[in-house]
């Protein structure tokens, strides 16, 4: 049977799509266009699968049809659909970014329904029906082919610049390149518009797949635009099998739009006026002879970059396509009307009386019977039409193509002509037909080659260094080498922003190991978070060998003492199984287990806190009641098996100091300490240092920065770096001058916030710091998408046809992962999650809250801490309370230990204990299951990494999404481009709550943490009125900013473009 498919469109789920995109209006454009089989699009929306589900019933296999109910318009040609999405990839591949879109085919709603619960894992796909993920798309292609067998992939538009496999701007030199070890599964690619089938045959790598085209239809009326020619029987798999096999018995070929309509076909400046084939642009280097600019490279460059052959009839298989024009554009020409008005409208449904359908009149029937039925002038179109016999003006630089069948004399003498069906007698001479390829490729690729890939061609490319074990000290400066070889005694690093405290620490632990003999079991080397620790033994794993790794303690604070407390558990009256309480468990215990009053818990957690984090002695606890409160809370953690989290410090520094045997022991096998981040600790941490390490002579690096201390609310103190100056007399000082991270500009900014008067030095001078008012919040979120948007060259077409950008500057960013968003509160992050989610931006969310903390990861890690620790009466309690567990239950949990890894004992416990509740589909639950990877069958290792995390710790910051951070938490990280969100008086400094006083200085020094974190680009911005925990409050600018002279600032004025009247519905000339 021969039908007409069209397999690439949109719902009206998708941004900037026709509201008409339903199955019903779908159902009857295709009946009117002479489409036998349309794709439904979409099907990754929840809604849009929900709606399909509801209006379409089962028909030939793996193929649907609407439901009687539903059905609008009968004609002799019944519709069917096929299950098919579009989705949307931008990921960093190979040191570029890539924005690729691919089609999903699936043979059934299961199939559908698995690959939305994978997808749903990774990205939002409910803010837009073609979601953007930040994944590669051979991994995508990855997910398709694990669902179904019968599932699969056709890369869309290959040649679009922003958005496909081989674009220009964002794609890659070939398909393998793009899908890696699954590419031998791609059988078809889709052309796009702005290509048709010759171009495509000059490229031989390109032979093995059979060429489709589709619509990409943004409303109904849309469809048909491009569309495939089959002669097989009317099943998904038929349909497969003969793209698959290319048998041109089977799969006869395309229907075309003509390229040169598309509005990026040829090179040039719209603005300017130029327009020019790709020879012509090689001819000038690519340089605008009007404003002396790069012209924006066109489709048709693009393929002839990658083009092995000047004749596209060398393609030994080439199926036929047929180049068309839509009749509502051919009868606009005649009548000399716009094409949606009611003449054109009225002349079209007259025509589809006549015929069967549209692609009848344009494609099946004979000129004689066009004639009889109409007239001669319709005739004459089509006839000239078919045979290529049109005028065209090419595409450029957004601007439209015009593909005309008549010249504009002829069309004022048709406009004569009493009716659209009247005779058309006299004789005209119509254009010659047009060339397979209408540029001389033959001379492009001579010049191409002459060039050698001219410059304006060439993508700029991050040079890669990689580091040896030999030259570890070559990569450092003067005076990171000068810390690095101090030798011995104690060492003060101060290490601002950039200057590259890691690197130097690592430097340090290399050259202690390999130059001074110290060997790599007597060194301890202490981070604040468990991120920082993985970062220092990947740097380290490229210099020492495998056994000095292997004996290294590298490990954050909390860490350490956990160790020590494992060790020496029985002397605090524990055993080894021992519980770890966090914070919220802490006042749930001082309630139920201690008897403290449900208004005073909390008050009485932070005071044995407080005790704690400054090593205080039960002994020296001044207040009678708070000491007996101490007693009785020390008492019970001891009765259920517990520490809470300041244990981990401050039970080793008790020890230590009451068993002098021990501290010895320590002392003896600890020669050399490096801390990191030395301005965050508290007195707690400060003792456990000076208690393995007493004498003034120690063998103690600190490396920090007094300006970026902002953990005061947790009990740090940034006066420690003076007091070991005083403990250690001996000290040795060495500054850190060189930032490696962050411009002139933003150093000499941010040095003005906090008032210091040394100054580090960048690299580079740098832009200026934009900063931007707006009267809201959500105006304030708005702007932050928009820019996103533009400085990553457009994530979506919309893009583009909103004017949020033009695309033609390419990235101003690396990729989506290099920008983050910092908030100083939680509190402000819903409304630029909205204003992300509105445009379409992956992101991912990061708080100081660790997942461990966050449900439904809590509780199943409450239950694998049960199983470990059964003496833990309080979790028992508390699991049963929350429904989780039953007391039959508890027999059973030994069994999810039994001869399993961390990962299978997490994956028995979700399966037995919460069935039902949670999917082991669950975004946080698989994050989960990928922390506990690598922990193999050590539980107590993963339940220290969990308990003892940060929020930092279980987020991959190379994942192509943008960052939502909060500023805390930001801390140790960098980016290229910075936006601080709520730069206003009373956010930044912080002074909303009454009961609690305002550190400013804190407040300053987070503020420069913030900025620092740039190292390009930096936005600060601040909303005039800002609706925050139910009240609406209108705030000044915040004085940090005052602070900055105004020839480091460049005031961003909000100027939103008109939006161009849609790529809507009736008017989309979309070209890809």
């Amino acid at each position: 049977m021969k039908f007409i498919a069209d397999f690439h469109i949109h719902s009206h789920f998708s941004i900037a799509t026709s509201k008409n995109l339903i199955p019903e209006e779908l159902d009857k454009w295709a009946q009117k266009k002479g489409i036998t089989v349309v794709g439904t699009g979409d099907f990754s929306h929840p809604g849009w699968l929900q709606e399909l589900k509801e209006k379409l019933e089962p028909k030939e296999p793996g193929l649907f049809t609407l439901k009687k109910e539903f059905q609008k318009y009968n004609s002799h040609n019944q519709t069917h659909f096929i299950l098919t999405a579009e989705i949307s990839n931008i990921y960093k591949k190979n040191g570029k970014v890539r924005k690729v879109h691919n089609v999903l085919f699936a043979p059934d709603f299961e199939t559908v329904e698995k690959i939305q619960n994978k997808l749903s894992q990774i990205g939002n796909i409910t803010s837009d029906g073609r979601p953007i993920l930040g994944l590669d798309s051979r991994d995508l292609f990855e997910i398709v082919l694990e669902t179904s067998d019968d599932a699969f992939l056709i890369p869309a538009h290959i040649w679009t610049p922003w958005f496909s496999a081989l674009g220009s701007k964002s794609g890659f030199d070939t398909i393998e390149e793009c899908y890696g070890d699954l590419a031998e599964h791609i059988f078809a690619v889709e052309t796009g518009l702005s290509s048709d089938p010759p171009m495509n045959w000059v490229c031989s790598f390109l032979d093995k797949y059979t060429l489709i085209s589709n619509s990409d239809a943004h409303s109904p009326s849309k469809l048909g635009r491009e569309a495939n020619l089959f002669d097989t029987e009317l099943s998904y798999h038929e349909i497969r099998d003969a793209m698959k096999s290319g048998n041109d018995k089977q799969f006869l070929g395309t229907v075309e739009f003509f390229p040169q309509e598309g509005k990026y076909h040829f090179d040039g400046h719209r603005k300017c006026g130029i327009c020019w084939d790709p020879v012509e642009t090689l001819k000038h280097k690519g340089i605008c002879p009007v404003c002396g600019k790069k012209v924006t490279v066109g489709v048709l460059n693009r393929v002839a970059q990658l083009a092995d052959r000047t004749d596209p009839k060398a393609r030994p298989h080439r199926h036929n396509f047929h180049s068309l024009i839509t009749l509502d554009e051919i009868l606009s020409e005649i009548l000399g009307v716009g094409k949606n008005s009611k003449k054109v409208a009225l002349a079209y449904e007259t025509l589809l009386q006549k015929f069967t359908s549209e692609f009848d009149i344009l494609l099946h029937t004979s000129l004689d019977d066009v004639q009889n039925k109409t007239n001669e002038i319709l005739t004459e179109a089509i006839r000239r039409m078919r045979n290529g016999q049109v005028h065209i003006e090419e595409g450029f630089d957004g601007e439209y193509g015009r593909i005309r069948v008549f010249t504009k004399n002829e069309i004022k003498d048709l406009q004569n002509q009493e009716a659209l069906f009247s005779d058309f007698t006299e004789e005209r001479k119509a254009p010659p037909p047009k060339p397979l390829i209408n540029f001389d490729i033959a001379s492009f690729k001579k010049l191409y080659t002459k060039e050698e890939e001219p410059e304006f061609f060439l993508q700029k490319k991050k040079k890669v260094i990689e580091q040896t074990p030999s030259d570890f000290l070559e990569e450092l400066n003067e005076k990171q080498k000068l810390a690095v070889q101090h030798y011995p005694g104690p060492l003060l690093i101060l290490a601002g922003p950039g200057t590259g405290k890691t690197r130097t620490l690592t430097a340090r632990i290399a050259y202690l190991i390999k130059q001074c003999g110290i060997k790599p079991a007597n060194i301890l080397a202490v981070t604040f978070t468990n991120k920082a620790a993985d970062e220092m033994k990947d740097r380290l794993d490229t210099i020492l060998d495998n056994t000095s790794k292997e004996e290294l303690n590298i490990s954050t604070f909390h860490s350490y003492g956990y160790s020590i407390l494992k060790e020496y558990a029985s002397y605090f009256k524990r055993d080894s199984q021992f519980s770890i309480l966090d914070d919220k468990e802490k006042q749930r215990f001082l309630i139920e287990k201690v008897g403290c009053g449900k208004k005073k818990e909390r008050a009485l957690s932070e005071e044995i806190s407080h005790i704690k984090q400054q090593a205080i002695p039960q002994s020296k606890i001044r207040k009678k009641a708070t000491k007996e409160l101490f007693l009785k809370y020390e008492k019970a953690l001891r009765q259920f098996n517990l520490f809470d989290i300041e244990d981990l410090i401050y039970k080793p520094v008790m020890l230590l100091k009451s068993e002098q045997k021990i501290q010895k022991k320590y002392q003896k096998k600890i020669q050399f300490i490096l801390i990191d981040e030395f301005q965050d600790i508290n007195a707690a941490q400060y003792q456990l240092i000076k208690l393995l390490k007493p004498e003034k002579q120690a063998n103690i690096t600190a490396i920090g920065d007094p300006n970026q201390a902002i953990y005061g609310f947790r009990g740090a103190d940034v006066g420690f770096i003076n007091k070991f100056q005083k403990d250690f007399s001996q000290t040795t000082i060495i500054s850190l001058q060189q930032s490696y991270r962050c411009t002139n500009t933003i150093l000499r900014a941010s040095n003005q916030v906090i008032a210091e008067q040394e100054m580090l030095s960048g690299l580079q001078e740098g832009v200026k710091i934009n900063i931007s008012s707006h009267a809201t919040d959500k105006s304030e979120a708005e702007f932050i998408a928009r820019e996103v948007e533009k400085l990553i060259g457009g994530v979506r077409f919309f893009s583009m046809d909103s004017s949020i950008t033009d695309g033609s500057e390419g990235s101003k960013v690396g990729s989506l992962s290099e920008v983050v968003i910092l908030c100083r509160l939680k509190a402000q992050m819903p409304t630029l999650e909205k204003a992300l989610n509105d445009h379409s931006i992956p992101y991912q969310k990061v708080t100081e809250n660790s997942l461990f903390f966050e449900e439904p990861v809590k509780s199943v890690l409450d239950v694998l801490r049960l199983a470990l620790n059964p003496r833990n009466m309080f979790l028992i309690d508390e699991l049963i309370k929350r429904n989780i567990l039953t007391i039959p239950d508890l027999n059973e949990l030994k069994t999810c230990l039994i001869e399993k890894n961390v990962q299978q004992a997490l994956e028995m416990i979700v399966k037995k204990f919460f069935k039902g509740k949670i999917s082991q589909l669950d975004e946080s639950i698989k994050k989960l299951m990928n922390c506990a990877d690598g922990f193999d069958d050590d539980f107590d290792a993963f339940l220290n990494f969990a308990i003892l995390g940060s929020g930092v710790d279980t987020n991959d910051f190379s994942l192509e999404r943008v960052n939502l951070l909060t500023l805390h938490s930001a801390k140790g990280l960098e980016f290229d481009c910075v936006f601080i969100a709520g730069c206003e008086d009373g956010i930044l400094p912080y002074s909303m709550l009454e009961n609690i006083k305002c550190d400013s200085e804190e407040e300053r020094r987070l503020f420069y943490v913030g900025m620092t974190r740039a190292r390009n680009l930096l936005y600060l911005t601040n909303a005039q009125n800002r609706f925050l925990y139910g009240k609406t409050y209108n705030l000044s600018q915040s004085p940090y900013i005052k602070a900055i002279e105004q020839e480091l600032l460049e005031e961003k004025k909000i100027e939103y473009k008109k939006k161009k009247k849609p790529p809507s519905p009736q008017s989309q000339q979309e070209l890809f």
